[in-house]
């Protein structure tokens, strides 16, 4: 695995099966996902998948590959929300077999693309936010 900065984004190539198990749940829209609960942990089980990690995603826009997703670990450590998960990301993007715009959590950008021999690509920001309880991610618009 290499990583690189190109001063907006950081960077790094990898391989899906590299990529710790998770659940990937699909719903029907960007504002179903935004509405969610953080759920119990243990409720990403699915078989043959590391028990609690679920993401949650859904497309925004499916011609220009934009998805809205949030991750949530369930491990029942405090941390209900992961802001950015690229290894998530990694996992989406070899299912979908496409280049990727996710936006997640409350404002973090993943950018994905399938490479050459099964590698793909990851590059991501996140934005600032100030210490505090996690709450309810913003309604995206448009």
């Amino acid at each position: 695995m290499w990583a690189r900065h190109d001063g907006e984004f950081t960077w790094i190539e990898a391989r899906a099966e590299w990529a710790p198990p998770c659940t990937l749940r699909q719903y029907a829209t960007a504002e179903e996902v935004d509405a969610l609960d953080v759920p119990p942990p243990g409720a990403g089980v699915s078989p043959g998948r590391s028990p609690g990690r679920l993401y949650a995603w859904a497309w925004s826009d499916e011609a220009a590959g934009r998805v809205r997703a949030r991750a949530f670990p369930g491990r029942g450590d405090g941390i209900d929300e992961d802001e950015a998960t690229g290894a998530a990301a990694l996992l989406l993007t070899a299912r979908l077999g496409r280049a990727l715009n996710i936006t997640q959590g409350r404002g973090s950008q993943l950018l994905t693309a399938p490479g050459p021999d099964g590698l793909i690509e990851v590059g991501g920001r996140v934005r600032e936010m100030p210490p505090g309880p996690s709450s309810r991610p913003p309604r995206l618009t448009r």
